[in-house]
């Protein structure tokens, strides 16, 4: 189990680091275990891929958009032939990796939804991830706590 001491020498954004500050304990709950292979998508400065390297990933594919994230996540990584990094912001993704989809985990940082777009075999589905944040009552709460934290 990896502890903040360990991102010390990581070079974060004041966000990335509270990401680490905040959420460290629970990505051993969500992220454990990790698989050989890893795509980390919104990598940030590296700080997840840094995670999955210290449990066991052999390998993390990692995708990040935005710059300042980019330049330290090079920066972290430059040394490193276990990650490979992709400047590129994600818009749609398809994956067949020959039954690699079987218990794979997916996170988010928003609440959402699964809407079937179209089933094209027996076998094969197109879905959309759509944003839900719920009705109209419990987006009324998550508007007025946000207010509140500002």
């Amino acid at each position: 189990m990896c502890k903040i001491a360990d991102y010390r020498n990581l070079k974060l954004t004041e966000l990335h680091r509270s990401y680490v500050e905040t959420e460290l304990e629970q990505w051993h709950d969500w992220y454990l275990p990790v698989g050989r292979t890893v795509l980390d998508l919104g990598a940030g400065c590296g700080e997840t891929a840094f995670f999955y390297l210290n449990h066991g990933a052999e390998r993390v594919i990692a995708v990040e958009c935005d710059p300042e994230a980019v330049m330290l996540l090079r920066e972290n990584f430059a040394n490193d032939d276990r990650v490979t990094i992709i400047d590129a912001r994600i818009d749609s993704i398809k994956t067949d990796v020959e039954g690699s989809e079987r218990n794979m985990i997916i996170e988010t940082h928003f609440p959402f939804k699964l809407i079937k777009v179209k089933a094209l075999t027996r076998n094969v589905t197109i879905w959309k991830l759509s944003e839900d944040w719920g009705n109209v009552f419990t987006k009324a709460i998550r508007l007025l706590r946000e207010r509140r934290r500002q």
